[in-house]
């Protein structure tokens, strides 16, 4: 049986913490425990504090660049400038500032924002390499644990031609990130030629449910019992992504 349970009470995290020992402790804590084939799902806030990824942007110097956007956009500088050092413009304008991220990610704003971050001139960036954090806890927490589990870090996306937001992963280790049933049959003996699911994505957005987005105060999640998950070595959040080619709705925006 498919079950998600959030690790609620987890304390307020800080730069140095060690998140997976905190994630292992608060488990066993709560009953849960960590057993084979769990898929973690992290908060990406939760990383980035514990990575030292906190910004004070009152301490920003910006740019002329920067001071040009956020005339544009009706931004601060200080924060336009932050973005510009994570991230590559696609748009800059009073509607929406949307980018390119290190990883490859097109999102708003490079994914800084400061909900969930004490201080009103404090913002939190994304993980400088989400997989590589995505890897280093799964590899701390099979350590305590002896076991073998996934994790998939997530963040708030907004999507094109859709209302509000949905978690995404932006990193993952130990899993496939996607379902490919390309070439299988369906119920009726016809092939299948496209269906290739974001799982990943699907397990970010199911987290969610349980972590919330406020004051829940639960940063992560564990996903057990679910049968489709491949687990492996070898993983990368790039494959959820799609070359310019693939791209079908590319120049309908």
């Amino acid at each position: 049986m498919l079950a998600i349970t959030p690790l609620d009470g987890l304390p307020l995290l800080k730069e140095g913490d060690d998140l997976a020992g905190l994630i292992v402790e608060r488990a066993k804590k709560l009953g849960v425990g960590i057993r084979n084939r769990d898929v973690l799902v992290v908060g990406q806030k939760a990383v980035s504090k514990t990575e030292g990824r906190i910004v004070d942007i009152d301490n920003i110097r910006p740019s002329a660049r920067a001071a040009r956007i956020a005339k544009k956009t009706g931004k601060r500088p200080e924060f336009v400038e932050i973005v510009l050092r994570e991230s590559k413009v696609l748009r800059a304008d009073g509607e929406a500032f949307i980018v390119t991220t290190r990883t490859g990610a097109t999102c708003l704003n490079g994914g800084i924002d400061k909900s969930n971050v004490k201080g009103d001139s404090m913002y939190a960036l994304l993980p400088q390499d989400p997989d590589r954090s995505a890897r280093l806890l799964s590899g701390r927490i099979r350590k305590l644990t002896r076991k073998q589990v996934g994790i998939v870090i997530c963040d708030t996306r907004s999507r094109p031609f859709r209302r509000g937001q949905i978690e995404e992963c932006i990193g993952i280790a130990g899993l496939s990130p996607l379902v490919d049933y390309r070439g299988k049959k369906d119920l009726f003996g016809y092939t299948l030629r496209f269906k290739n699911v974001a799982l990943a994505d699907e397990l970010a957005s199911a987290a969610e449910l349980v972590m919330g987005q406020g004051r829940e105060a639960s940063p992560v999640a564990i996903v057990r019992g679910l049968k489709r998950v491949r687990f492996q070595k070898r993983a990368s959040s790039r494959n959820l992504g799609v070359s310019n080619e693939e791209d079908l709705f590319r120049g309908t925006l």
